[in-house]
């Protein structure tokens, strides 16, 4: 069976309190990339799976840098995340990170493309 690479998105954190894209569909394993684009931000996942903003470890307050964090999405599921600053568990700044299984189209699956 082949193994599909791993593909690597981008998540944008707008100056007008918006997510870009808003929900996003990858498969088991890919990348996302969130970056501020102006504004007081931060990226923080509706079960603390991550929680960044300057970095994801020391300096996850929301910043109004230019900061870059990349999360690796190995879980299938769908996962909410907000800006702590313009957002919560329940409305504002969100945004929704739904992954799908890398098994799911079977053997000799290779190169698919998820539509953003």
């Amino acid at each position: 069976m082949g193994v599909a690479q791993a593909a690597t998105y981008v998540v944008t954190a707008n100056s007008d309190i918006t997510f870009t894209p808003a929900t996003i569909t990858l498969v088991q394993h890919d990348q996302i990339v969130f970056e501020n684009a102006g504004g007081v931000h931060n990226v923080r996942a509706d079960n603390n799976s991550f929680w960044c903003a300057d970095d994801c470890s020391l300096h996850r307050s929301p910043s109004s840098k230019a900061w870059q964090d990349t999360i690796t999405f190995d879980a299938v599921g769908t996962f909410g995340y907000y800006c702590e600053q313009h957002g919560d568990l329940t409305g504002g700044m969100r945004g929704t990170v739904v992954v799908i299984a890398d098994d799911i189209f079977g053997d000799g699956f290779e190169g698919f493309v998820v539509a953003q």
